[in-house]
């Protein structure tokens, strides 16, 4: 995992955008809880770059692809979209 931040694509294209603002979603969230979520962004980018769900495995095996879907661990929960044709996640909703 890189540092890259939004909208700024990976080796495959791909890359995370906040959906509908950065306003609307970060506000004004601490720089160091952005760089965190930022980092969290840029794996599931990798991620789905490679057609991988953290949670499910496979994104072109799942029934309903353009869900919403959670991603957390013991610092955060994101709740984002994969939108595969479009080569980009969008970030909806952050909880610290």
């Amino acid at each position: 995992m890189t540092g890259r931040g939004e909208a700024v694509e990976n080796e495959q294209g791909w890359a995370w955008e906040c959906d509908p603002s950065r306003i609307w979603v970060l506000g004004e969230m601490a720089d160091e809880h952005q760089a965190l979520v930022s980092g969290v962004m840029d794996g599931l980018v990798d991620l789905a770059s490679m057609g991988i769900d953290p949670k499910t495995g496979s994104l072109y095996e799942d029934p309903a692809p353009m869900r919403l879907r959670t991603y957390e661990d013991e610092r955060l929960m994101v709740w984002y979209q994969t939108i595969r044709h479009r080569h980009r996640v969008y970030l909806k909703r952050v909880n610290l």
